[in-house]
Formats: C-alpha cells, structure tokens, sequence
C-alpha cells in the first residue's frame, strides 16, 4: 500500500508541476497531449484506486454539489478597499503624507503593479491544502465559494514545495478575472447559443464566482492573479517583494507586470509605461497601485476608515460618460447586415469625442432596453470603439421606441431577420450534440463511429437584420468594391468612396470585376468633373498593375466573412492554388491551425453563393494569380524568424517593412515574447525596446533594417 500511495503522490505533483508552468509561469515544459496521458493516467489509478482519492488531485476540482446559498464568512483580517489619486499632484500628497508618518531620512521601495479590474477573493491554505475562499463583500464579511474557486485551474489546490516553508495558515488575496481574448470568445458562444450576454469581463468574472453549481463556474474561463497579503502563520517575510517571490515559488500565480521603485517619478514612469500598453497586457485594468514595499513600514503607517494608508490606486483617465441618444439610424455594411447606429449627443470619452455609438444589432437593442431621447453611459471598449453600457432610467423622458425597418435604407428591398441555426445531432430519440453550421454536423457525423445519426435543423430568432438585394444593393456593392481596391487587397490607387458611388450609380460597376472593364469608358470618364488625362491614365494603369495579383491578395480581396489577411494568407500557403481553396472541404479547411468551423462554414457557403459564382469567373478571366511555391531558406531568409517592429521609422511605413519580412519568410508579431527572434526599433520604441533588451534579443535600427532588406542572410 505505501508504494502505492508514493505512486500517487509522485503522479499528483507532477501534474502540479505542470499546471504551474502552464497557468502560472506561461512556460510549459511539456506538450498538451503529453499532459493530457498523465492526468488520464491519474484517473485510470484513481479509478483503480478509489480508496486512495484525496480531496487536492487534479482530477477533483469539480467534486461538490450544487448549494442552495453560499454561506457569509468574516474575514480574519479585513479586506481594505483603495483610495484613488488621478493626478500628479495627488500622488504627492500621498508621498508627503507617508514621509510624515515614517519620518524616515531614507528612501524606501514602493512596489508598483496593474490595477486588475475584477472580482477580489480571499483564498486560504492550511499545511498547504486549499481550504477555503471568500468574495470580498462588504470588506469584513464575505460569501463561502470554495466550491467555485476550486474549479479554477490556475489556483493549486496543493502548493508546491519551494525554497521557502510551506506556511501552517496562508491567506493569499487577489483577482480573479476573464482575459480580453476569452471574454470575446465567451460571448461569441453565448451568443451563438442564445444565452446572456455579458456586459464586460469584471461582470462575467464576478456572476461567474457567485454561480451556485461549481459546474457552470467551471466552465467559465476565469483565472487567478495575487495581488494581497492576508493571515500568515509559519513564513517569515519583511516585503511584498518577498511575499509575492514566495508564493510564485509555491505555485500561486503572481503579475510579471509588478516593479519596485523609489521616487514619484519612477512612479509615474511605471504609470505611463502600462497606460501605454494598456492594449497589449491580456486583462482588463483600470489603473496602477502603488504600495509601501516593507511590511513594518505597512504596519506603521495603518488604515484610515476602510483604507490603508501605505497604499494607493493611480486611476486611468475616465473611460466612460453619460449623455444622449438623439436619434437611431440603420447602416448597410458590405456583407449585408443592417446595423443600428446611435447618433448621440457629443461628448468627450477618455479624451476623445463620441458622436456616434454602435448598437450592433436587435438584440442589443433590447437587452439595454434603449430609446431615443434615453440618457445612457456610454464606454469605449478597448479605447477604440464606444458602446453603450447601461440606460439611466431615473432620468429618461420623452422616450421614442427604435423603429427596426423592413426595408433596406439604402435600396428599399425587404429586410430578413437573419435565423441562426443550430443542427442537432441525434442517435436515435437522443440528442447528443449541437453544433453550429450544417457543414461541422455533417463532418462530426461523417467522423463518428455510429455512422447512422441524424441531423436536425433548428432555427433560432436571429438578431441580425440583412438585406435582401445582396450585391444588387447598391450599400452593399460598393461596401464589397471598396474592400476590393483596398492596399491589402489590389491596391487600385484613384478609386475612392465617392468616384466608386458614381460609377455605381451611372452602371459602370455592376460588380468589383467591373473594374478592369473601365477602360471602356474613357470618353465619357473625361466629361466627369474632377477627371483629367492623367488622373484617368493613372487610374487605368494602377487597374492594369493590379490583375498580377499574389493569392493571399486575391483570396483577402474578396471578402469572405471572417477571413481577413492572416487567414488569406495561410489559405494560400497550404492550398497553393484558388481553385483548390474553392473546392475545399469542411474537413480541410478545420485541418489549417487558424481556421475553425465557424471560417470554414463561411468559406464554403461564400463559394456556394450563385452571384458570388459569376463574379469569380469574370474576376478569373482578368486577373493572374501568380503561383506559390513550397519556399527554400535560399529563396526565404527569413523564413520562420519571429521579428516585431516597433517606434516610428523615417524611410520606410509600417507596412512596407512588414509586406517585406513577410516575402521573406518571416512571422511579424505585435508583441516581444522569449520566442521573438528580432526586433527593428525606431524613433520612440517605448516598451517592447526595452522588453527586448531585458530578454536579450537581438534589435536593429533602421540603418541596419536596410541592411536586412540588401542581405537578409546577414541576420540569420
């Protein structure tokens, strides 16, 4: 029996091991599938082994059955909330206050970290076991979701030995939180599953911990970062530094985002270095905090009321602002869906003024239950695009319900109500699958070992309103020839949103293969205001430069849902040739890395579409599509190098060097990573320069990016 319980205790911390270089660290060691035969081994023992099923395995995160309520739990130590400054002058009023009451002739370290914007829990260990965890609540008590908490599997269950003592009591505080990228993915699937959509990741963080069957949790992608320290029985330490290395060690996932430094101005440094990349970092935040790195300088300096007086939070600029809806109108975009636009009552967004808001489609609509003449909160989402975020309804007056129209805005056909459909899969009376297009049911039946299912289509009310007319709408006829003569498609120089609309409405362009038949009318292009025998042989020779075309150019141009130029170009890269690209199947779309079956159903019904049909054909007879070839490092130098640019360049534009690297072989990145091979830094690089320098990599200036371009070899 103790060879067996060695066993086992062996094959549960390795797999703790690994979950921590996994959720922790983001440094695995070993691959997915190698992973995937341990935990199936730790399971076939468990089975085999049923008395020997400890509450800390991996495999027993979502043992505990639903509650009828979470119980409310005081908290050892209270859980302080944050004082905020916003400004510069602020910040020094709370440095001058913490120098009076330290009266210290020395400096001291005041470690910095991102202000996560989610739900804060309290997580407890005994002899290195989870035992416990609690929502912050009011601060003094706070709400039993242990259950929840073990589900998440960045938050070991058991900690890992570590040059530090495992501590008899440790209370860890930190922010759970979704990340940006699942966030979106989250509800993308609700959507697709007609389920609530959430409003951000804080609210879906935070209704996802509070789900009263851990089951439901634990299919939420939520994540665990420390940021706090609670009780502590058994460890010595003097710092947060020292606390934070401490639990890292432990495996608690601990922010690489965290920095000591000494002064306001480092301060402030670290303050506009995140708010610089606030876009790049995979988490919402909504600030910085500052805290007194020595913990018997904490200790001294104490609380006021609900706030300790040895740490800050430096907040962002306000991204969010009230005002009102003036009226509602509706957009026709290039593939056909009508969109809801607000037009709102100017007001300046986190420096930027918002006149116009998207709605996105009905079912926005009535989540928020908006009208016009509403007094809303407006956000921009991401610092880029505004939305609206809630309806004050205290302060609605004179409200005028958002009219959805029946026909088309911009050419009076009938607008459909899109249906989205669900196809079920049933063995029999069984259902055992849904799926979301006909394409991925026919492939998971095609694949399964009971070749007789049968499939069933639902349709579901749909939210999206399109167009009727398809490309015989003029909206969406120019939408798609706009796209079409764009730079990363063909790059047809002289043909504007405007000239496009004129030559639609005086029937030159029927469609985008109209184009290369412009020639034709040279005479009537000279009576045009605005058209002179240069403009027109400049215009009609960029066309003629445009028909040798590369085939990821090609395939981008035409607009197929969801498939924009990184997807364009590994189409090209694995199928070679168009007309393969056409008549591929679901099975070999879904086998590319980035094409999933939501792409691949786009693609094959985009190639069903009759009009879609005549248009490829006309296009074909036009334009030459130059061949690929599998690439040599002789004819690629640079190929698979990992290069990201960055800072303002003087010579060349953003694009060009990337259109460059990638005729080369090489991969361009937004990001440096320890898988970046290079960086070319310009004129006020910022972060990723000194990120690239911390990690070693090797970084050219602009001189030498030329170098590159004459000898790539020189580089490699």
């Amino acid at each position: 029996m103790s060879k067996l319980i060695t066993d086992y205790e062996e094959l549960k911390d390795q797999i703790r091991y690994h979950d921590h270089r996994y959720y922790s660290l983001d440094d695995p060691e070993i691959s997915d599938r190698e992973y995937d035969v341990l935990l199936k081994n730790l399971e076939e023992f468990e089975k085999n082994n049923p008395n020997l099923i400890s509450k800390d395995s991996p495999t027993q995160r979502i043992g505990s059955a639903p509650v009828a309520q979470f119980n409310t739990v005081e908290h050892l130590k209270p859980m302080l909330s944050l004082a905020n400054v916003f400004t510069k002058d602020e910040l020094e009023d709370f440095y001058t206050r913490v120098n009076k009451r330290l009266l210290t002739d020395y400096g001291y370290e005041i470690i910095c970290e991102p202000k996560m914007d989610g739900a804060a829990v309290s997580i407890i260990y005994e002899k290195g076991h989870l035992v416990s965890a609690l929502t912050r609540g009011d601060g003094f008590l706070g709400e039993d979701i242990t259950s929840n908490i073990q589900t998440i599997k960045s938050i070991p269950l058991k900690l890992l030995s570590s040059d530090f003592t495992i501590p008899d009591y440790l209370e860890v505080r930190g922010e759970i939180f979704i990340s940006k990228k699942d966030f979106e993915k989250l509800n993308e699937d609700a959507k697709r599953n007609n389920e609530k959509i959430f409003a951000n990741p804080r609210n879906a963080a935070s209704g996802s911990l509070r789900q009263l069957d851990p089951k439901i949790t634990a299919a939420r992608p939520l994540s665990f970062i420390a940021h706090g320290i609670g009780e502590i029985q058994g460890l010595e330490i003097e710092s947060v530094k020292e606390f934070f290395e401490a639990i890292s060690k432990m495996g608690i996932p601990v922010s690489k985002l965290n920095k000591i430094s000494y002064s306001i101005d480092d301060c402030l440094k670290y303050y506009n270095k995140i708010l610089e990349t606030r876009d790049q970092i995979p988490f919402d935040i909504d600030g910085v905090v500052y805290k007194i790195n020595n913990l018997e300088f904490q200790n001294k300096l104490g609380k006021v009321s609900r706030s300790p007086r040895w740490a800050i939070a430096h907040k962002f600029p306000a991204e969010e602002a009230t005002t009102e809806i003036l009226e509602v109108s509706f957009q026709v975009g290039r593939t056909g869906v009508i969109t809801p636009v607000a037009r709102l009552k100017p007001v300046k967004v986190g420096g930027v003024i918002v006149s116009n808001c998207t709605l996105h489609n009905i079912d926005e609509i009535n989540r928020l239950d908006v009208k016009i003449n509403d007094t809303v909160i407006i956000r921009r989402a991401g610092d880029v695009i505004p939305q609206i975020i809630k309806v004050i309804e205290s302060k609605r007056h004179n409200p005028i319900d958002i009219e959805i129209p029946r026909a088309c805005p911009a050419c009076g056909a009938n607008v459909i109500k899109e249906n989205a459909s669900d196809w079920d899969v049933f063995d029999g009376d069984k259902k055992i699958k849904s799926l979301g297009s006909k394409q991925e049911a026919e492939f998971f039946t095609e694949n399964h070992v009971n070749k007789d299912l049968i499939l069933k289509e639902v349709k579901n009310d749909g939210a999206f309103l399109r167009c009727s007319a398809e490309y015989k709408c003029d909206e969406i006829l120019k939408g798609s020839i706009i796209h079409f003569v764009s730079r990363k498609a063909l790059d047809i120089e002289g043909l504007g949103q405007e000239i496009i609309s004129k030559f639609i409405a005086m029937g030159y362009l029927k469609t985008a293969a109209d184009i290369f038949k412009l020639h034709k009318y040279k005479k009537e292009l000279y009576e045009l205001e605005g058209f002179g025998e240069k403009s027109i042989n400049n215009l009609i020779k960029s066309i003629e430069i445009s028909k040798n075309i590369d085939l990821h150019k090609f395939i981008y141009s035409l607009g197929i849902p969801d498939v924009g130029e990184s997807t364009s170009r590994s189409l090209a890269s694995n199928f070679k040739e168009f007309k393969k690209i056409q008549d591929a199947s679901f099975a070999d779309l879904i086998s590319i890395e980035d094409i999933g079956p939501k792409v691949a159903s786009n693609i094959i019904n985009f190639f069903k579409n009759d009009f879609v049909c005549l248009f490829i054909d006309d296009l074909l007879g036009n334009v030459k599509i130059n061949k690929i070839k599998s690439p040599t490092l002789d004819e690629m130098p640079l190929l698979n190098l990992n290069i990201v640019l960055t800072g303002k360049l003087q010579k060349y534009s953003r694009d060009e060097i990337k259109e460059n690297l990638l005729l080369n072989g090489a991969k361009v990145s937004s990001s440096v990573s320890k898988n970046t091979s290079l960086v070319i830094a310009g004129d006020n690089a910022g972060s990723k320069l000194n990120k690239a320098t911390e990690l070693g990599i090797k970084v050219l200036s602009e001189d030498e990016y030329i170098e590159l371009l004459n000898d790539p070899k020189k580089f490699t």
